[in-house]
């Protein structure tokens, strides 16, 4: 008998998953350069130029170094902003919002956003340029190729990049290196490689740093080169003429001998009460928001594990009172923008706002505190992105800093009348703003250059600028020039500023008084004072209570401090100055820099009349080109008795240069010539609705084995001999169909499509005779098939999906689809699948629930050529295979083949899952290698079908359907990120159910 496989969802991308929304059909213009090839969308053409002339300065920087040209433009895609990127197509997957830009090696695009800083979007830039070198390096050597790249350590390559655009003097990853000289938790090359709480980033600059320090920048090529050839062991031996243990040992000592008298020097104790720690919260607690009153305490946190959430806390004890953001993954609120953005308290405390990204931009989303419900969100009229908010002392507004055609500048929104006034305009950034008490007054961040600094000369710094709102006037103060001083905050009392200032290579706080221009500073820590990036918000004050929060950075956690501002020692200093060497990267004194000399001249993106390199607009062409290919498990040729074969394959994916148009093709060949398949399948990214067509030859082979006793004729003669039968059949498969999407956000979409198959069949017999235990011959005949058939389909489903992944399964959220689809043609049929899931995290467990419907429906549902549906599956219920129903059928419990085949299908899941191995805060067991999940489960089902009712039993001479439930013990075993595997011990519940246990083992990911 030949089934066909006819599938619920023969179609369809994946059953469940996040989305990437893409909003907007961006109309790409393009702008190339000597060595650059510009997609952009700005209005302004100037924006544009700026974008493409800062990339040919990196790139004569970075030629310096790595000594390698672009033989033709290089792609380069700017998004205006983060929301914007973060639907690119140009990239697959899922972009973060921690994600500052990426470089792909197939086509070498550089893709990437402006940011609201100046300084970030310039880093950005320089950091991803030096990835494009390192690409081009790889595909232009002689003995390397883009493959190579697996030979390189992440640290090697994401710390060059570091190292290339930021230089040795940086005071963030100097904090990181003095708080692991601190705590004694250097790691080895060894441990960067294969410990991933050794960020790749922070860490491998460092080891740029000395390395380029020790034996010259002009040993950064080799270097890098050699480790792609032969692996970062063999290459420091090679190019350095010492093993990389030695040269660990080196770095370690040059670490703690640097930084050992300027952390001699540091406060020893925290001023204030340790309030948010690893204790009662996570490891990474940050963007303190005091409310007006100081009673309550907003933050983020990973307190929950799985992901970074807002919470609300009691400010004088750090008890959790609720989580704010736990209803935001229920709506359409795509993701809390936590890494510029804290949020703000209103007046009253009664609400909080922040930034979030929603439908393809920067919404304000308003919450009820007291509810933990978001009451209100909106756009921001002609400002697309923005962040930083700050609500203004009497209720009415709320001021931020947008995002404009590549332009940062603050912007009032008025909440009663829903109007924006721009405040700032012209090509600095302004961050963070802060009201004074009165509401007269903004003070904020910018790269407005004090009058003592020349405009373009040396790296961008951020100053303390004041906005008086009546009148409009700017004023920049003369405070620590050449340093970033960030994050300021009125006092109270409206003379006086908080701030973070990095002048001295640490970062720790400051009071500057608006009156006498005085500065006093307040802290002295060994680390510094600081969130996930340094534009990332880390102090906030209590406007009715003079009372300071603020988050600190030890033993790799962010701790948050509370502090009445009175009991921080004000000690003055010197407004003029600033000294980095604690923020250097040893060594000082460094061999043959050419980076840091580099660094030190670079014109800033405000500059103008910088040299200007010619460019030229040309029209904008997708340049369809192939992005991967890959080989299907080889090619091979084999001969026997069953003919010749061959087998191999190959995959291609195409698209144009934005990704919006992408063409996958795949051919292969398994057997002999008629086995060979072939697939093409098209998908249109614009917008919400995304759509393809897929058509393909596809073949499936199976097969039946039987024996008889035959007569041949060898010679003259004829012998009876022995038949063994091997009946080889192909099923083809002809496809055509179209699919769409219609993404409502990123949990929640709508699929659809239709399409035609065609089956045809193929039967050839082997007939291999013995005599005795003598193999004499094989012959092959074709026997007639049955007559091929078409049908058609459509199908449509509503798919949600806000879970939270885990170390084998989702950990919190839920899942849900409801499918229908229609045969015509030679079947009439209609396919129901309903489809729940929810998981709720309950420290240190989850519990998981899913109860699953699929059915088959209509005058063709009980056709036996469609391949029966199934519980048998151990991803449905677990304990009923084969070992199972032959014991089964051995005491006489009734159970057959039958109880788990139907046209329907029903089953319902219940699991206690406990991560059991992995991350020390998720994990039972710490473990950098092994994770893995222990689950407590219960598994019911049953299938049946129209002509067999679930009522029947084994007295009316039909089949005794009834729910097969089983619960076991069982562990999912995540194979370093490749599959999942789970091996279990089910119990049947039922008579002689512990006689029916068993082992088993399921490859797939929880459900």
């Amino acid at each position: 008998m030949i089934f066909l496989l006819l599938g619920a969802e023969p179609m369809q991308a994946q059953y469940f998953g996040r989305n990437k929304p893409i909003y907007k059909d961006l109309d790409f213009k393009v702008l190339e350069s000597p060595h650059f090839r510009l997609y952009h969308y700005f209005q302004d053409q100037e924006d544009a130029s700026r974008v493409i002339q800062d990339s040919e300065r990196w790139y004569k920087l970075h030629y310096q170094v790595l000594k390698s040209s672009f033989l033709e433009p290089n792609p380069l895609i700017i998004y205006k902003n983060h929301a914007d990127f973060q639907a690119t197509t140009a990239i697959t997957g899922e972009i973060g919002i921690g994600t500052g830009g990426v470089t792909e090696g197939m086509k070498n695009r550089v893709v990437m956003p402006v940011t609201l800083s100046n300084k970030q979007t310039d880093h950005v830039l320089g950091h991803e340029m030096v990835h494009a070198f390192q690409y081009n390096l790889l595909r232009t050597g002689d003995s390397t190729s883009i493959s190579s790249v697996r030979n390189l350590p992440l640290w090697m390559v994401e710390g060059l990049a570091e190292y290339m655009s930021i230089g040795s003097t940086d005071p963030n990853t100097a904090m990181w290196m003095r708080d692991a000289v601190l705590n004694k938790d250097i790691p080895t090359l060894r441990d960067l490689t294969r410990k991933p709480e050794y960020f790749p980033y922070r860490w491998g600059q460092a080891f740029w740093s000395f390395v380029a320090g020790t034996w010259g920048d002009g040993v950064i090529r080799p270097l890098f080169m050699a480790t792609a050839i032969y692996g970062y062991e063999e290459a420091i031996e090679l190019v350095l003429r010492t093993d990389a243990k030695t040269l660990g040992s080196m770095w370690r000592k040059q670490l703690e001998d640097y930084y050992a008298p300027y952390m001699a020097k540091a406060q020893k104790s925290m001023t204030g009460t340790k309030l948010l720690h690893r204790e009662n919260a996570g490891e990474m607690n940050i963007s303190p928001m005091l409310s007006p009153n100081g009673k309550y305490i907003a933050y983020l946190s990973e307190q929950d594990v799985i992901s970074l959430e807002l919470f609300l806390a009691d400010a004088k004890t750090g008890k959790k009172i609720k989580r704010l953001s736990k209803r935001i993954q229920q709506g359409d609120i795509d993701n809390i923008n936590f890494l510029e953005s804290a949020g703000t308290w209103s007046p009253f405390g009664e609400h909080f706002a922040f930034s979030v990204y929603s439908k393809g931009r920067n919404q304000l989303a308003i919450l009820d505190v007291a509810k933990a419900k978001i009451i209100d969100e909106f756009d921001i009229p002609g400002v697309e992105a923005f962040s930083y908010p700050a609500w203004s002392p009497d209720g009415n507004s709320i001021v931020v800093s947008g995002l404009v055609e590549g332009q940062s500048d603050l912007y009032l929104y008025n909440l009663r009348t829903r109007k924006t006034t721009q405040l700032t305009n012209d090509a600095f950034s302004d961050l963070m703003p802060s009201w004074s008490g009165d509401g007269s007054r903004l003070v904020f961040s910018s790269d407005r250059p004090i009058q003592s600094q020349v405009v373009g000369s040396g790296k961008l710094s951020n100053n303390l600028t004041e906005l008086v709102i009546s009148t409009g006037e700017i004023k920049v103060h003369n405070v620590f020039s050449g340093a970033d001083n960030l994050n300021p905050v009125f006092e109270p009392n409206g003379n006086s500023v908080l701030f973070l200032s990095d002048r001295d290579g640490f970062r720790n706080m400051y009071r500057y008084n608006l009156d006498n221009e005085s500065v006093a500073q307040l802290t002295d820590y060994v680390t510094g004072i600081s969130g996930i990036t340094s534009f990332s918000p880390a102090i906030s004050i209590a406007r009715n209570e003079a009372t300071v929060a603020y988050s600190y950075y030890l033993k790799g956690d962010y701790i948050i401090y509370t502090a009445p501002l009175n009991a921080f020692t004000a000690t003055p200093v010197d407004a003029r100055e600033v000294d980095f060497k604690a923020a250097v990267l040893p060594p000082q004194e460094r061999i043959r820099p050419i980076v840091d000399a580099n660094l030190a001249t670079v014109y800033t993106p405000a500059t103008t009349g910088r040299a200007e390199t010619p460019v030229k607009e040309l029209t904008y062409k997708p340049q369809f080109k192939l992005d991967n290919i890959s080989n299907i498990a080889g090619v091979g040729v084999s001969s026997g008795p069953f003919g010749t074969g061959i087998q191999g394959g190959v995959n291609m994916l195409f698209s144009d240069i934005v990704g919006k148009n992408q063409l996958f093709a795949a051919a292969s060949l398994n057997g002999e010539i008629y086995d060979f398949g072939a697939q093409v399948a098209y998908l249109r990214q614009v917008g919400r609705l995304q759509w393809g067509a897929i058509a393909g030859n596809v073949p499936y082979q199976s097969a039946t084995f039987g024996y008889a006793i035959d007569t041949i004729q060898i010679g003259e003669d004829k012998f009876i001999v022995d038949n063994l039968i091997m009946q080889q059949i192909r099923t083809y498969q002809r496809q055509f169909a179209l699919i769409g999407n219609y993404i409502l956000s990123t949990t929640r979409r709508f699929e659809f499509g239709g399409g035609i198959s065609h089956y045809s069949f193929r039967i050839d017999q082997y007939n291999n005779y013995y005599f005795g235990n003598a193999y004499i011959r094989t012959d092959k005949e074709r026997l007639d098939a049955p007559d091929g058939f078409a049908f058609e389909q459509v199908y449509g489903a509503y798919v949600g999906d806000n879970s939270l992944f885990g170390l084998t399964s989702p950990l919190d959220g839920r899942r849900y689809r409801l499918h229908a689809e229609r045969y015509f043609g030679e079947f009439n049929i209609w396919t129901f699948i309903a489809d729940y899931r929810q998981y709720f995290f309950v420290r240190p467990f989850a519990l998981a629930f899913r109860v699953l419907h699929q059915g088959r429906y209509g005058e063709d549902a009980e056709s036996n050529q469609l391949a029966p549906l199934t519980i048998a599956y151990p991803t449905y219920i677990r304990g009923f295979g084969n070992e199972y129903i032959s014991r089964s059928q051995e005491i006489g419990n009734g159970i057959t083949f039958n109880n788990l085949y139907g046209s329907r299908v029903a089953v319902a899941n219940a699991e206690i899952r406990l991560p059991f191995t992995g991350p020390e805060r998720l994990a039972a067991l710490k473990s950098d290698i092994l994770f893995t999940d222990l689950n407590l489960f219960v598994d019911g089902g049953i299938a049946w079908s129209s002509e067999r009712s679930v009522e029947e039993d084994q007295f009316s001479g039909s089949i005794n359907y009834k729910p097969l439930i089983s619960t076991g013990l069982s562990l999912r075993v995540n194979l370093f990120g490749y599959m999942v595997i789970e091996p279990y011990y089910a119990i049947p519940i039922e008579k002689n159910g512990r006689e029916l246990a068993n082992f088993g083992v399921n490859f797939a990911p929880g459900w």
